[in-house]
């Protein structure tokens, strides 16, 4: 039984990184200097989502998402989070 397919659209210089949400919840929180994601379905999916879409070949190095509370998918108690395609490394 096949489990689940996430797609994004490709990469587009006049756009930026484009990455569909459904909707999901997401909560991102530093304990004890460790940093825990926890989400619902759908969050965890818009999650990978926007990891696949700065994970595109024509992504530019340096690419990256802002995600502050009380924007979606991150709920009202969440610490800040970004997610960047790594400038530094190829691959």
């Amino acid at each position: 039984m096949p489990g689940p397919s996430i797609s994004v659209p490709a990469y587009d210089a006049s756009i930026g990184v484009v990455a569909p949400a459904e909707g999901g919840t997401i909560t991102v929180q530093v304990v004890d200097g460790s940093v825990e994601i926890f989400g619902d379905s759908a969050g965890l999916r818009d999650l990978a989502r926007m990891c696949l879409a700065l994970s595109d070949v024509h992504a530019p190095e340096g690419a990256h998402i802002h995600l502050d509370a009380r924007i979606n998918p991150l709920d009202l108690g969440s610490a800040s989070l970004m997610l960047a395609r790594d400038q530094y490394r190829t691959g």
